[in-house]
């Protein structure tokens, strides 16, 4: 972390193979910043050197994230199932108030002049700020006044009408202009628990949701070399590292060198942040880009600055990858420095920088807690994620919401799209499960991930007659997808079906199977309940999971 300016800066080169990797993704290497030490801990364990051989001989090439989560301690598996909120939580958060920052304060959030968010279409050419020229920072009526003619021409840029671009500026207070009339988030109600005026640091949870615990996903030696999809044109990089006058993440007060517990956090939160992001083409990466020509993207700082905010971004920020150029921030100091609530910051930030603005309750709920409970509570992540386990995109289809805005059509028109499908939606494009024979039964494992809301995955494996039992899960930590599952024979007959009864999101499915033969496993999301009071639609349910299970033997 920073060193003391009496100190000699202190350049030190890793090199090591992600074990966990993607096939192709060979070795890497990180430099990091001049001021920077980062101090190898540990070695590669046999689990993770286990998971590696069983991504290389995965025909779909399985994410490195799914296989190193499941190097983590059983108990981590339940850590938000049973999750709970003291009664002071309340799920209707209050409009935000007036920033109580000082324009000195905002001015150091500020870009430079010259820097330009992309449009709503994507777009840098022909901006409106160059001719822009405002007093200070400004929020609510005062921007509107400030704009002034120039009102319509930063509504357009941003893809809103004149009308509603005064209607976010008049509601949500979080949102300022800075002096070029240029839109940034500054979310200090994200520090807030919200309840009778608790603070992040002091609201109840459930002790295992707060705290960090158990295996690390990864060899702590490589926690600065993470990637969910290396070799992507479009990178969201998560920078622990620190940058200028803004210190790296430290939690120990050891600003030296970052301590194992440090090291992690950090993985744990780029797993929460990966498994947001996982449907997209886009690698989530913590090792500081090298070659950054021909990339979109963002940079996401988290800092124990001092400032009474969670996070700020700038609005539409993720345009061409500029290597230290920052434009969202996530101050972990004000999250209790614990993964969830950092996780869910940093998410929430990124989806500013990709064109998302906030969903509340109207008449002035400014940000939306969620609703239901336990494994399957829910909140959208451009609300506020904090207290419920279940965290999705979302187009506002709760009760009352204030933004009906479609995240992925928002999210595609600024260069964020879909992955490509990984497995086929019929009979006819299934692929095999892995099978693998020991103590007399087939064991069976697959990974895979649902990239849009109506995506199928299909998969076939032969089995003997007999008992069958297989479970779907996602990921680890922070899943965002609650999984249907069907089991079919080869006439495409259902012979057996997940329910939304049950109170988790992963599903199980155990039977006997009449005959020897080939059959099919069919994955899909799965709403749930009333989107409008305690569940959720299909719309969000996009993420990453995996296929485990066994059955009996087939004989030739």
């Amino acid at each position: 972390m920073n060193q003391p300016a009496s100190r000699k800066p202190v350049v030190r080169t890793l090199i090591a193979a992600i074990t966990v990797a993607f096939t192709g993704l060979g070795i890497y290497t990180v430099t990091t910043p001049n001021d920077q030490v980062i101090a190898p801990v540990g070695t590669t364990s046999a689990a993770t050197t286990n998971a590696a051989s069983t991504a290389a001989s995965n025909p779909w090439n399985a994410n490195p994230m799914l296989l190193a989560q499941s190097t983590l301690v059983n108990a981590n598996a339940t850590e938000i199932a049973t999750a709970t909120v003291d009664t002071a939580e309340v799920h209707d958060h209050a409009a935000a108030a007036p920033s109580t920052l000082s324009q000195d304060t905002m001015a150091k959030m500020e870009m430079p002049a010259d820097y330009v968010p992309a449009s709503a279409n994507g777009a840098t050419d022909n901006a409106p700020f160059a001719r822009i020229a405002l007093n200070g920072f400004s929020s609510g009526s005062d921007a509107i006044a400030a704009l002034g003619g120039h009102l319509d021409a930063v509504a357009q840029w941003y893809g809103m009408s004149n009308t509603e671009f005064r209607q976010m500026l008049l509601t949500d207070n979080s949102v300022h202009l800075d002096r070029k009339g240029r839109v940034l988030h500054i979310d200090e109600e994200l520090v807030k628990g919200q309840a009778n005026g608790t603070t992040m640091a002091t609201t109840t949870v459930n002790a295992s949701i707060a705290t960090t615990t158990g295996t690390s996903p990864f060899p702590l030696s490589e926690t600065f070399l993470l990637h969910s999809k290396p070799g992507s044109s479009r990178v969201l990089y998560l920078n622990f590292l620190g940058k200028g006058t803004d210190p790296a993440f430290d939690t120990d007060k050891v600003p030296s060198t970052f301590s194992t517990s440090e090291r992690l956090v950090i993985q744990r939160v780029m797993l929460r942040v990966a498994e947001d992001y996982a449907a997209f083409d886009v690698d989530v990466t913590t090792e500081p880009p090298v070659a950054a020509a021909g990339k979109l993207g963002a940079t996401m700082l988290i800092t124990p600055r001092v400032i009474s905010a969670g996070g700020y971004a700038y609005l539409n920020s993720f345009t061409t990858f500029v290597a230290g150029s920052v434009t969202s921030y996530c101050f972990p100091n004000n999250l209790a420095n614990t993964e969830k609530y950092i996780g869910e910051c940093i998410a929430h930030e990124l989806g500013h920088t990709l064109g998302l603005t906030h969903q509340g309750v109207l008449p002035s709920t400014g940000y939306y807690a969620g609703q239901g409970a336990g494994d399957t509570g829910w909140a959208p992540i451009m609300g506020v994620g904090y207290y419920k386990n279940l965290t999705q995109w979302s187009k506002g289809e709760y009760r009352n919401a204030n933004n009906k805005q479609d995240t992925y059509a928002t999210m595609a028109k600024l260069g964020l799209k879909p992955r490509a499908d990984d497995h086929g939606n019929t009979i006819a494009l299934a692929d095999a499960l892995i099978a693998t024979s020991a103590n007399g039964l087939s064991n069976l494992s697959g990974f895979g991930r649902i990239e849009t809301p109506g995506d199928i995955d299909m998969f076939k494996f032969t089995a003997g007659a007999g008992a069958v039992s297989l479970k779907v899960s996602g990921s680890m930590l922070g899943s965002d997808l609650d999984v249907a599952v069907q089991l079919l024979d080869v006439t495409g007959k259902v012979l057996a079906t997940s329910t939304t009864a049950t109170t988790t999101l992963a599903k199980s499915l155990s039977l006997s199977l009449p005959a020897q033969g080939t059959y099919y496993l069919k994955v899909s999301g799965a709403g749930r309940g009333d989107p409008l009071s305690t569940g959720y639609s299909n719309y969000g349910n996009i993420g990453e999971y995996k296929i485990t299970g066994t059955s009996a033997l087939a004989t030739r």
